[in-house]
Parts: C-alpha cells; structure tokens; sequence
C-alpha cells in the first residue's frame, strides 16, 4: 500500500490539468493543420518524457477477481489493491422488467435469461468491470449472482459491491478462488456467463475458458456475455498511442487488437460446443469511471471507496467523469471510433468524447442483453453522452432497439 501511494505522490502534473492549459493557449492562435502538427509534436514530447520519467507512474491498479494465471497478458504487471472503507448511500428506484414485444424478446428456442428467483449469473475476468456485473447482476433482480474472488481480494471486493450499510446485497456471493468445488457447483446451476476485463494488455486465458464453458460442466448454459474492444481501427494513432503511454494506461489505443480478436473466435467457439446457448459481444473503448457517483447517488454501482482507489489528484477524474457522463450510446457491430488527434484532451477528460466507454454503461448493457433474444450471436458497442442522469428503462429500450 505505502508503495502504492509513493509512485501517486511521485507522479506528474496530471494531465487534465496540462490539456487545459493546452486548450486555452493554443486553440485562439493556429489554424487548423497547424493546431494539428502542433499536437503531433506535443505527442512526440510526451513519448520522450514518459521514456525518461513516467515508467511505473502510470500503473493499472485493480483486485485481480480471478486467480492471476487466469488472464493473459502482454504485460508482466499484474498489481492488486487494498481500500478504505466505503461511504455508500441511497438505493435508486427498484427495477421493472421490459414489457414491449418485439422480435429481441421472441424465439423459437429462447437464450435469455430473465431476472427471476431460479436464474444464476456467473462473472468472471478482471479488473473492476466484473465487481460492477455481479453487483448488477445481483441488483437486477437475479436469484444468485457469483464472481471468483482471490483471497487477497476479497476486502476490496466486498467494499466494492456493498450498500450503503456495508453489506453486501443478498443474492451475490464472492467465491474463494481457492474453492473449486464451489465453483464448479455454481457452474451447474448458472444460465449465463458474464466475461470482462478492464486492462487493455489482457483477455480471458483460453484454456480458463475451455474450463469455464466445458459442455458437462454447465448443462444449464444459455448464454456467455464478453466485453471486448472497437477493433475496427478508426480513429486510433500516435496521438492515441501517446496519450496512453504518457497519461492514461487504460487508453484503448489498438495495440492488442490481434489477442482480442483470438478472444472473440474462442468465446464463439465454445459457445458453439454448447449447443443451444448463444454469445454476445459487447465493445468497449477507453474505460472510465464505474461507480455511484457524488454521495452514493447510483448506489446500484461500485462503492464510492473506487474514487479512492482511482485517485491521483486532489479530486479523482473518475468522479468527475461518473458526475458528467451517465449517458449511454449504442452502435450496431464495430464501428466506434477512437479520439483521432483529440487524444491527448481525451484520455482523462472528463467530459463526452469519442473513443470512450463508461464503465458503468458497459456493465449495464451487458447484464441487460441477458433478457435480450435480439442479442443472440451479436456485437455492439457502448458509447457515451454528456447527461447527469442515467438512462430510464424507456431510454434503454430505444437504445437496444437501434442496435439489434
């Protein structure tokens, strides 16, 4: 923990602030090619200076919530966490099932899975992204919502998806890692699998997936749920690649496009060892925010014990974005963009740009398409918009329907 808080002391001027100033600077004074070549060298400078300066400053961290060899990654770090207690506040209003009927609902031989006191969820991955489903999950009106919890995360985990009292809700359990006899009970009993993780070097170990989805092992599978990334390309660069290097680890910058598509064949390919379940694809860019906001106001998402988490700064970012930006946007296949040569404003902004995905979007829209047959072997990605308040069950409606 005290290392931890050493490399937070030891950073940089954030880079929100050093984008600001950016901002009020140079956009009155060059023209538009000019303004452009001009980033392209601050690019440049920032590539030099993280070289030279920022090597370890700007580390992931996150609770691993799976057995650390369960994910692979192109980077060597894998750091995990320990929290503050919690501060979380007020429910919001219980949640009503989708009534309108439309062909995402209606099939011959059904894959969703509706909320109901039968129906178990099952999370894996790693990052916060998988702490934020089973809370979801769980909130949504599921009889059973599990995830995989190490042991030297389980505090964190706990703080993360508790209420406003501390607890955690009734129907998640955290599953000790170490307790493979639960986990393969769990794995009979669940009717959909929920994948993710936040950080952009890893994907779900193939052979954890095999584990997961082998056909004996979950006779009651009808549906696996992942979250990957905008693989299409556009908008990415050497803006994007040196806003990732020099601000923001996380930046979806492209780089693992080929591990992610691997990705996206294996979870195919199992499902289809399955029979008669079905896979969605749900697409992330640069991940943000995740949790309930200014005093507990969406207290169906992490706990606010993340901004301390998060937080390098005197106010986290994380906590302005997730105040800014409850909106979501849906868009059909992969065809989000990246921020292009507004990266360097983009990467920590807190604010709407391309490129990004609310965390607390992703989740929704994935535990959401459960109960969605238009969802079946389809991909789409999540967006956002400026809006203070999170989308209403109608909202979330014509959101589904423009995509599928």
């Amino acid at each position: 923990i005290g290392s931890q808080r050493q490399k937070l002391k030891s950073m940089p001027m954030p880079f929100s602030t050093m984008t600001m100033t950016m901002t009020m600077t140079t956009a009155p004074l060059f023209p538009h090619r000019l303004a452009i070549k001009s980033l392209l060298g601050v690019a440049v400078l920032l590539l030099v200076s993280h070289r030279t300066n920022t090597s370890d400053a700007f580390s992931f961290h996150r609770p691993t919530t799976i057995i650390s060899s369960w994910t692979s990654s192109s980077a060597a770090r894998q750091q995990q966490l320990r929290s503050p207690s919690t501060t979380h506040q007020r429910s919001t209003t219980s949640i009503r099932k989708l009534s309108y009927t439309t062909n995402l609902y209606s099939s011959s031989t059904s894959t969703t899975v509706q909320p109901n006191e039968s129906s178990t969820i099952g999370t894996v991955g790693s990052g916060y992204v998988p702490i934020l489903l089973s809370k979801l999950a769980a909130h949504r009106g599921h009889g059973k919502s599990w995830i995989i919890c190490p042991a030297s995360d389980a505090d964190v985990m706990r703080q993360l998806a508790s209420d406003a009292d501390g607890n955690v809700p009734p129907n998640l359990e955290l599953v000790p890692a170490s307790d493979s006899d639960r986990v393969e009970e769990l794995l009979s009993q669940t009717d959909a699998l929920l994948i993710a993780t936040d950080d952009v070097d890893s994907v779900l170990d193939p052979s954890i997936m095999n584990y997961l989805l082998d056909p004996p092992k979950v006779p009651n599978m009808k549906r696996i749920v992942a979250m990957s990334r905008n693989l299409n390309g556009a908008g990415m660069g050497l803006l994007v690649s040196a806003s990732r290097r020099a601000a923001n680890a996380q930046v979806w910058d492209n780089a693992n496009v080929d591990a992610y598509r691997e990705y996206e064949g294996n979870i195919q390919k199992a499902t289809r060892a399955l029979g008669d379940a079905a896979w969605t694809i749900v697409r992330a860019g640069t991940l943000k925010g995740g949790a309930c906001g200014e005093n507990g106001l969406y207290s169906q998402y992490l706990a606010e014990s993340y901004y301390e988490l998060t937080k390098n700064d005197i106010i986290t970012w994380q906590l302005l974005f997730d105040m800014n930006v409850r909106g979501v946007t849906l868009m059909k296949g992969d065809v989000m963009r990246g921020p292009g040569f507004k990266a360097v404003f983009a990467s920590t902004g807190t604010g709407y740009h391309e490129g990004d995905s609310g965390r607390c979007g992703v989740a929704e829209a994935m535990v959401r398409s459960l109960e969605l047959e238009g969802a079946r072997n389809k991909d789409f990605g999540v967006g956002t918009k400026e809006s203070r308040e999170v989308p209403s069950e109608e909202e979330w409606e014509e959101l589904f329907r423009g995509c599928l």
